[in-house]
């Protein structure tokens, strides 16, 4: 999610499990520290590998394995700003737990959006994501952020537990609602005689009642917002289709070169969730999965290889092309969908 929800939580944690006559401020300051350490992963970069953030982005920084390292840190760190600047002794290994429920709290909450996550690294390089949060939800960051803040000026333990209630609670209505968003979804397919091969249902940004579905029946791709208010009806607006990639297409790199294995790289971080397209010039793989809005087939990231680039001539490795364009009239179909006012919803049967 955010750095600010991650701080917040940080901040919460830390307080709550601070030892008993230890500096509470200390403890919240090394936690925060810790919920904010795993995303030091975005300033791993290459040049000349387009996909580098990609591959390491949630990777071993993001793992269980990897938590006492950024706790570790956390701790000394803060052990030392604290002497440095006379507000107290306290050891490192009093701040210990604290920031190791810090950087507890940025895994599972990370674990809670749809991007992925290698929470088990290096025992498994699956990116496991419950699709139960969005990366940025204003209902779930603000009442936490302000729990956290007084809590903090404060010094109280039981407003720091109140904040961490909330989120946990809303993070719990997320994961009911996703249940109720995918059923429904493949009750509107039964009902219409599709029985797709694939199936996902990916939150929508800051809310729990618009869901972006896609699913893969045969050779093709299609999404669709999938609307679910808390006791009412879940409706279906049909959305674009796209091919499926497959690595026989043509157009595709040689199997043996650099941009084969950058495909695969992609597709691997990917997980399959692949669309297809061709232009006079190349071809593009796009992750299905993300789009500007819940009915567009429009990927928000995308790998080119082709005769011609930004760069000029490539035939051997790819381009990485992102596109989060709001185009006119976005935000309005966003409301259309989210309000219900949509035209192109349609009940599940």
């Amino acid at each position: 999610m955010d750095n600010v929800t991650h701080a917040a939580l940080g901040l919460s944690v830390g307080l709550v499990v601070a030892r008993r006559g230890g500096s509470l401020p200390a403890a919240a300051v090394a936690a925060l520290l810790a919920a904010e350490a795993p995303d030091l992963d975005v300033f791993i970069r290459n040049a000349h590998d387009p996909l580098v953030s990609f591959r390491w982005h949630r990777h071993f920084t993001h793992s269980f394995a990897f938590m006492p390292v950024w706790a570790l840190l956390s701790a000394w760190l803060t052990a030392a700003l604290f002497r440095w600047r006379k507000h107290g002794e306290e050891t490192w290994g009093g701040l210990f737990l604290p920031a190791l429920a810090g950087a507890l709290t940025h895994l599972l909450c990370d674990g809670c959006t749809s991007y992925g996550t290698m929470l088990l690294w290096p025992f498994d390089d699956g990116r496991y994501a419950w699709d139960c949060l969005p990366i940025v939800d204003l209902f779930a960051t603000v009442p936490l952020l302000i729990l956290a803040v007084l809590a903090y000026r404060r010094r109280s333990r039981r407003l720091a537990a109140y904040g961490l209630l909330w989120f946990t609670g809303y993070a719990l209505v997320g994961v009911w609602q996703h249940r109720r968003a995918e059923e429904g979804l493949r009750a509107w397919l039964a009902a219409r005689g599709v029985e797709p091969d694939r199936l996902g249902v990916k939150p929508t940004v800051t809310n729990l009642v618009l869901w972006r579905g896609i699913w893969q029946h045969k050779d093709h791709w299609q999404v669709a917002a999938v609307r679910v208010t808390p006791w009412g009806e879940v409706l279906v607006a049909p959305g674009d289709e796209r091919l499926v990639w497959k690595p026989t297409m043509p157009g595709n790199p040689p199997a043996d070169s650099a941009a084969a294995r950058q495909f695969a790289d992609f597709s691997k971080f990917t997980q399959g969730w692949n669309t297809y397209a061709t232009f006079e010039s190349g071809m593009v793989v796009g992750d299905v999965r993300f789009g500007i809005l819940p009915t567009s087939g429009r990927p928000l990231w995308s790998v080119y290889f082709g005769r011609a680039t930004r760069q000029g001539s490539n035939n051997s490795t790819v381009e990485l092309l992102m596109d989060r364009t709001i185009e006119d009239g976005d935000w309005g179909r966003f409301w259309g969908l989210l309000d219900g006012s949509d035209p192109r919803y349609l009940p599940i049967r």
